[in-house]
């Protein structure tokens, strides 16, 4: 009798030391991935397709080694394409706070430099910040900011980049590639959801009826094969679906 009532308690200890070595497993497998010194290394046909179709360098810099040139860059190009949505969307745009998310450590960058750029104090043509994270029991690489000067978008640069790191989170076995999108950047939306086939997530606020009046949404998009095999798809929610699926 005795051994019969250990039984549950010893079956429960054992799937909390199984959860805890998942656990572990997947912050291993993060910290992995953001260590990587060059990531681009594995990639170069595609960084000779961007400075061929579109005439960019593009060139990785972790927050550590980004120029205090190439940050300046970076904060003034945010705040000169996003001040004003984030005004409008009611999240204020904070000097310092916008250069201390630049400057975290684990903020990972590509920068696009106009090719030949002899001048290194010329300024880039755009950049993306990007950052290796676990989502709940997903691991992930979210996508913090895609930024592009004004004469260099509407020419695919955009999509270009995105293809980028998802070939980049799929080398290192990232099970989602996830964003956040205000509602009232209307072309955002539409490259996302329509152009690159994003969903909307079932983190974001829309989907989970907490704030349906929120000015944003978090889209995602499932990049692991099993999960994608096993899902039951959907036509308009399949990011939600297999994510439901990966935390099951």
């Amino acid at each position: 009798a005795r051994a019969r009532r250990t039984r549950p308690a010893r079956r429960k200890k054992l799937a909390r030391a199984a959860a805890l070595a998942a656990e572990k497993e997947r912050k291993q497998h993060i910290a992995q991935a953001a260590a990587i010194t060059t990531p681009l290394s594995a990639f170069e046909p595609m960084v000779k397709a961007a400075q061929a179709k579109f005439g960019v360098d593009v060139v990785h810099a972790a927050s550590a080694s980004l120029s205090e040139a190439d940050h300046d860059f970076c904060f003034a190009l945010l705040k000169r394409n996003m001040e004003s949505l984030r005004l409008d969307a009611g999240w204020g745009f904070n000097d310092s706070g916008e250069r201390a998310t630049l400057r975290d450590e684990e903020s990972h960058f590509l920068i696009l430099r106009p090719s030949g750029q002899e001048d290194a104090a010329a300024s880039p043509a755009g950049f993306c910040m990007y950052r290796w994270i676990l989502e709940g029991e997903c691991t992930v690489l979210y996508v913090y900011e895609l930024q592009l000067t004004a004469e260099y978008r509407g020419k695919g640069l955009g999509k270009f980049v995105m293809q980028l790191l998802e070939l980049l989170a799929n080398k290192h076995k990232m099970q989602f590639m996830m964003l956040t999108v205000f509602k009232n950047n209307d072309g955002a939306m539409r490259f996302y959801l329509d152009r690159l086939k994003y969903s909307v997530d079932e983190t974001s606020p829309s989907r989970c009826a907490v704030d349906d009046e929120s000015s944003y949404e978090i889209l995602s998009k499932c990049l692991d094969k099993e999960l994608l095999k096993g899902a039951v798809q959907g036509a308009d929610d399949l990011g939600p679906r297999l994510r439901n699926v990966a935390l099951n």
